[in-house]
């Protein structure tokens, strides 16, 4: 027959539009089924690879562990109800009661029962209540091993997928067993021999009927029908199962009436979790604490994670070592002061490398390195960097350093001089800064403070007080570590991180840590405050932080030495020390440069014999900055400054600022600020002029209030 004929008789045919229809819809179908069929290729192989079924080995404790950056372990995370037992261990009742109410056809299927989940589709619709689930054994296997609880239409093609590849790999009774192991019996019980055990106080290879049949129960919800709390809904249920065992032939009617008539006594026998040690608790504690509010309890201890952190080990345990050891030769000495927190951080990243909380943990949980304190004059070199970036002063201007009142706060001093912004800052004088803060202006100086990743600042920090370390909160040790790295990293804030990646049991990433980081101040402006900084620790209040000459900080110190500070940097690694006591009674006769500085040193000095460390400068570049003091003309008297403009700069060449009523606050209660001289430094010491300055200033006398 040629082609012409064939043509002919097409056109010999009355084209009815329901037959037009039907070819229509036919290769409309045809071509969707095509399409589907492809799809599902090629989804099943991209699941396939992406949890790599093919070397997948089932672990049955899932537990997660977290570590050091450096590879040491800090703690396993799991909870330690879940015990493996294998399936010859599993009484035969229970194995049977879980087949029948989860999956009765699970020796015939391969991984998914397609009859079964039309039914319970049908059943579902028709009853209007979820009475059966749709979901294999196996499936609920590859659910909680490899996925979330999400329901979706993506994981549950996804769960269907790895079923089958489950199916593939191992044999029924594998997957029964593992199954039988990983599922939940509510009240934190994972697999059938924690549950047996928590319920009955038994092995699983002991459970009769009754027993078996009451935990066969629990998968389906198991907060709604764990017969501890819920013996009623419980039992409805343990009905259903038998109900089912009968249907199946799996038990006689007789027996179905005996266990059901048994009387099964339930109480909890054992702990849900036992205590499991961390290795340098307070880092490692705020690691869990961030891990339970990223997944939540259940991901956290039963999801197998594996969580690389920021910590040095070799950094953590010498900050250890030298906290303990000098909270004892506190005691020894008669040294009032019973805690301490000591954290560091990376420069060029914000990765916490060390955080000691406290002294011990065991007696005292609460992590002071977290906890806000009153800064003292550590504040201050934030303060003066905010007014140099935006140049409301220099570092070669000239500031009053006499006493004076702002309206009804007053600062006193025995100096009666100008100085340079080197000797003011050097040398923790405190009427200079509150010249600084006053000019900038209170709601730039807290604009400032935040920049620097202060998150702790109140609407009752709007005073002159916070010019000297006043704060309603105070700071927290770690963000006080955060913002001296700044001045090391060229003006750039690195937010502080803990986690550095996540994984899953499976290997996949779930987290990576994605940098945080903002400039802050101008390059420059950081290297001028770091000079000024380097010669702090060279000659001025924090000398006994010195090692090589390339450490920059600042100290302070509180009303009644209640708070005692240093804060330093290096190159690479800035450190916040804090000592005090945790119910803020006072260390009186001590300061920041007696007891916080050497404390720094000796964690830092420890760091440069281990090799984790360099004394290389922190910046090659000098900048001439003068070192200078003006006697104030005798004629002068103390001044009254009762307004001041933010556009009168604070300088000797121009006349004393104002100060605007909005800017005289007068705190409550005025935050700790001291007047004081520190032990660590003669009265009138000579200021020695660094090789990076023009002038040799002359001598003052040091007035570091709050170092």
């Amino acid at each position: 027959m040629d082609i012409k004929h064939i043509l002919a008789k097409l056109k010999s045919i009355k084209w009815h539009p329901c037959l037009i229809l039907g070819i229509i819809l036919f290769a409309f179908m045809l071509t969707c089924a095509i399409s589907l069929g492809i799809w599902v290729v090629q989804e099943y192989r991209a699941v396939a690879e992406k949890y790599d079924m093919a070397n997948f080995q089932y672990q049955s404790s899932r537990r997660g562990a977290i570590y050091s950056a450096d590879g040491v372990l800090l703690t396993y995370l799991y909870q330690q109800n879940k015990d493996h037992v294998q399936l010859q261990q599993i009484a035969k009742p229970l194995q049977q009661a879980v087949i029948a109410i989860e999956d009765h056809r699970f020796y015939i299927h391969f991984g998914i029962d397609v009859l079964g989940t039309l039914r319970a589709l049908y059943k579902d619709l028709t009853t209007g209540q979820a009475v059966e689930g749709g979901s294999t054994i196996t499936q609920q296997l590859a659910r909680n091993l490899f996925l979330t609880p999400e329901k979706t239409l993506s994981r549950k093609i996804t769960e269907t997928f790895l079923a089958i590849q489950l199916e593939r790999k191992f044999t029924k009774e594998e997957i029964l067993e593992m199954y039988l192991n990983e599922i939940y019996f509510g009240n934190g019980c994972y697999g059938v021999e924690t549950a047996a055990q928590k319920y009955f106080g038994k092995p699983a290879s002991e459970l009769n009927l009754a027993e078996a049949t009451m935990l066969a129960a629990i998968p389906k919800a198991p907060n709604l029908y764990e017969p501890l709390n819920h013996p009623k809904e419980n039992k409805k249920r343990q009905e259903l199962v038998l109900g089912r065992m009968l249907d199946l032939s799996l038990i006689s009617q007789q027996e179905r009436e005996e266990a059901l008539k048994q009387e099964v006594k339930v109480r909890q026998f054992k702990p849900i979790v036992q205590h499991i040690p961390y290795k340098f608790p307070y880092f490692t504690t705020e690691v869990i604490n961030q891990l339970l509010k990223m997944y939540g309890r259940d991901k956290v201890y039963n999801g197998g994670l594996k969580v690389v952190t920021t910590l040095d080990s070799r950094a953590a345990q010498i900050a250890e070592d030298i906290a303990k050891a000098k909270i004892e030769q506190f005691k020894r000495s008669g040294i009032a002061a019973s805690n301490i927190a000591l954290v560091s951080v990376n420069n060029k990243t914000g990765a916490i490398l060390a955080m000691v909380g406290g002294y011990d943990f065991s007696q005292d949980q609460n992590n002071l390195a977290m906890i806000p304190r009153q800064p003292g004059s550590a504040i201050k070199p934030l303060h003066y960097a905010g007014a140099i970036d935006k140049g409301v002063i220099s570092e070669n201007s000239m500031l009053a350093a006499y006493a004076k009142s702002y309206g009804n706060y007053h600062v006193d001093s025995n100096i009666n001089a100008h100085v340079s912004v080197m000797v003011a800052l050097k040398n923790s004088l405190n009427v200079p800064a509150v010249e600084v803060v006053n000019t900038f202006g209170i709601s730039n100086t807290l604009a400032n403070l935040k920049r620097f990743g202060i998150t702790t600042l109140s609407e009752h920090d709007s005073n002159l007080a916070i010019a000297l370390g006043g704060m309603y909160h105070g700071v927290k040790p770690l963000e006080m570590a955060a913002a001296f790295a700044v001045f090391a990293n060229n003006g750039v804030y690195n937010k502080p991180y803990f986690i550095s990646s996540i994984e899953d049991a499976a290997g996949n990433i779930l987290y990576l840590h994605r940098p945080e980081r903002r400039q802050v101040i101008e390059p420059r402006t950081a290297q001028v405050i770091t000079q000024i900084l380097l010669q702090a620790v060279r000659g001025g209040t924090g000398s006994r932080a010195n090692i090589s000459g390339n450490e920059a900080g600042k100290t302070g110190t509180t009303n009644d030495s209640r708070c005692l500070w240093f804060v330093g940097y290096n190159k690479d690694i800035s450190t916040a020390v804090w000592i005090g006591n945790s119910d803020h009674s006072p260390v009186r006769g001590f300061y920041g440069g007696d007891l916080a500085a050497p404390t720094w040193r000796e964690y830092h000095l420890a760091l440069i014999n281990q090799g984790i460390l360099k004394p290389t400068p922190i910046y090659d570049q000098v900048i001439s900055i003068k070192q200078e003091v003006q006697e104030k003309p005798k004629e002068e008297t103390r001044e009254e400054i009762t307004e001041a403009t933010p556009e009168q700069p604070v300088h000797q060449e121009v006349s004393e600022p104002t100060t605007p009523a909005a800017e005289v606050v007068t705190p409550a209660q005025p935050a700790e600020i001291i007047e004081h001289t520190p032990t660590d430094t003669p009265t009138e010491p000579p200021v020695p002029a660094p090789t990076e300055t023009t002038e040799t200033p002359a001598e003052i006398p040091v007035e570091d209030t709050s170092p």
